[in-house]
């Protein structure tokens, strides 16, 4: 694995700022690994937090089909079982925004947030 994808990748699993070749500095990088079971995710995950200007990455797995939409930043994830999804974004708003899932093609809301992703101001 060449030097710069190995910082990168490196820098992905600790939250830490990356550096490109050019050492010039990127947003760092706030990465959650999130499995929903039965349309659930563990408590200690229920509430996600990060700061302005991070890279967030929520990366995904789910037991069903499903479609999830991160509302405040309007993105829409399809995650299907074996297959793990991204949902990343700049964390350019701050505040509280809900993940809600949806039934995969359809629009059946779950009641309620799946989880909640805070972003605090710098």
């Amino acid at each position: 694995m060449p030097l710069v994808a190995a910082v990168i990748a490196l820098g992905a699993c600790l939250a830490l700022p990356v550096m490109a070749g050019d050492e010039s500095p990127q947003a760092a990088i706030r990465a959650f690994e999130l499995r929903i079971v039965q349309r659930r995710v563990p408590q200690a995950q229920r509430v996600l937090r990060a700061t302005e200007g991070e890279r967030v990455e929520l990366r995904w797995s789910a037991d069903e089909p499903l479609v999830l939409h991160l509302h405040g930043y309007d993105i829409e994830t399809r995650v299907t079982p074996g297959k793990p999804a991204v949902t990343a974004f700049d964390a350019r708003l701050t505040g509280r925004f809900p993940v809600e899932i949806h039934a995969e093609g359809g629009s059946q809301h779950r009641h309620g947030a799946l989880l909640h992703v805070e972003i605090h101001p710098r």
